[in-house]
């Protein structure tokens, strides 16, 4: 299939976006693999996109800005079969392009300017004397992040979202709490939380652990199981970064009771201070949610990444315990498990690519074959599961 760049003037009903659409600050006004109607071309049109790249399986050069300039990520894999057998149309969910890459929930510069900011926002904090000049600076430049990521979360209220394109092996901590955030700010969407809301929600997520630039580097690394003298002394995170920001005059109650207070579990078991119920704020309810989630599908240095369903299985078991079931059912109802373009390794062994992962099976995506382009729904076929995502150019040490 080919893929061009057109004018946004040449856009017509119909035809397939071949890459998602963002606009100047970072948001995402569409996916990829989604057909054009004319409110959505009319939509980006008073956004001022300028072009969008389409799939077509005719020529579409004459309109092209650069018949030259094809995306890269839809293109055939490397190694695929000349003869590949085509799916029967009637057999492939609509509007899908099996061949197209998981579509990021952030553009590359935002992701960049949102780790870099918490990293250095972390650097900051792990001086022995903060500089609180610079500690403001960094707090305003978590802030800037965080009101472009009520962008992307308000851009499509029904959208789902994933958070597949954000993990990093290297740098988990920095990433981890951009993901947190923008989970947690989804969730907070999906409770009918305000701008303002989603806003002091999301700049609490964002700093959540900020208490970990207090414990050994060592110890937060440590590959295998912690002692209990390592395991206590990471527990000290929420209350190290409480005094941290508020030592040094940085955010407010809000700010420090939300990170005091991520790890409490609803039936008091938690730490540091074993709140319980409505004793817990609705922030660190959903942080809490977030956290975990994001925790068990992130590479560890001591262990392999969870399914996204099984991950969801594994919470779901501490439902009344240790989550507000009310914040559970939001995070899950904004997850897409596996977005399209997803490859996975399925139970039989065989490489498959996820196709349609937005359906109300979400934890059966319909999948395509990659060796003989079978299309399969999981959930006609409870024999077959999904039980890896297979290596992609951001995560290499999935095949380690």
């Amino acid at each position: 299939m080919n893929t061009y760049r057109i004018k946004i003037e040449h856009a017509e009903p119909g035809m397939i976006l071949a890459e998602p659409v963002y606009l100047s600050m970072g948001m995402m006004i569409s996916p990829g693999n989604t057909k054009l109607t004319d409110i959505l071309i009319a939509r980006m049109a008073e956004k001022d996109v300028q072009s969008v790249v389409v799939n077509s399986n005719v020529s579409l050069a004459h309109i092209a800005i650069d018949a030259e300039e094809k995306s890269k990520s839809a293109s055939e894999p490397a190694g695929a079969p000349e003869n590949k057998p085509a799916p029967k149309p009637s057999d492939a969910p609509a509007n899908i392009s099996p061949d197209a890459p998981p579509c990021a929930i952030l553009d590359k510069k935002l992701k960049e300017e949102a780790v870099a900011g918490v990293k250095e926002l972390f650097s900051c904090f792990s001086c022995e004397v903060v500089n609180k000049t610079t500690a403001y600076k960094c707090v305003r430049n978590i802030e800037s992040v965080v009101q472009d990521l009520i962008e992307v979360i308000s851009a499509d209220p029904d959208s789902l979202v994933h958070i597949n394109d954000l993990k990093s092996y290297d740098d988990y901590t920095y990433h981890h709490s951009l993901s947190v955030s923008l989970l947690a700010m989804a969730t907070g969407r999906k409770l009918g939380m305000s701008d303002d809301e989603l806003f002091r929600l999301g700049r609490c997520a964002m700093m959540h652990d900020i208490g970990k630039s207090a414990v050994s580097s060592d110890i937060i690394n440590k590959k295998g199981l912690l002692t209990d003298d390592e395991r206590r002394a990471v527990q000290e995170h929420p209350v190290l970064g409480a005094a941290l920001l508020k030592d040094n005059d940085v955010g407010d109650e809000e700010l420090w009771h939300s990170i005091r207070h991520h790890h409490e579990k609803v039936d008091g078991t938690g730490y540091p201070d074993k709140l319980k119920g409505d004793e817990i704020p609705l922030f660190c309810k959903i942080i809490a949610v977030a956290d975990v989630y994001d925790a068990l599908t992130s590479f560890r240095s001591y262990r392999d990444p969870n399914l996204p369903d099984d991950a969801y299985d594994r919470i779901f078991e501490d439902r009344d315990k240790f989550f507000d079931c009310k914040v559970l059912q939001a995070l899950f109802d904004k997850l897409v498990f596996y977005p399209n373009g997803t490859v996975v390794q399925l139970s039989d062994n065989r490489s498959a690519t996820v196709i349609d992962g937005g359906t109300s099976q979400r934890r059966r995506p319909v999948i395509r074959i990659n060796d003989s382009g079978e299309i399969i729904r999981l959930v006609d076929n409870p024999n077959l599961k999904i039980v890896a995502i297979e290596a992609t150019s951001e995560n290499p040490e999935k095949n380690q």
